[in-house]
């Protein structure tokens, strides 16, 4: 996966949990979110990359989550853009 479309999912994930981790988020959502189509294979593959690196995890039911460490990123890649 690039960096790039990592970022891209963080981005939206973490926006649509509201910068919280542990907040449930579905795939669909995410999918809308970064503007591709419904149940594009692309998603779950950065969400497991993103999971592998800490900063996500998946829940029983289908829905992923940021992690502490993955709301910490993202605030700190929100203070690097705003520089």
């Amino acid at each position: 996966m690039s960096r790039r479309d990592l970022l891209h999912v963080l981005t939206a994930l973490a926006e649509l949990a509201g910068g919280e981790a542990g907040v449930p988020v579905t795939v669909a959502a995410l999918d809308e979110a970064i503007g591709r189509g419904r149940a594009d294979m692309r998603t779950p593959l950065n969400l497991t990359s993103l999971a592998a690196d800490g900063l996500a995890e998946p829940a029983d039911d289908g829905t992923w989550s940021l992690t502490e460490a993955g709301a910490q990123r993202h605030r700190e890649d929100e203070d690097y853009a705003g520089r």
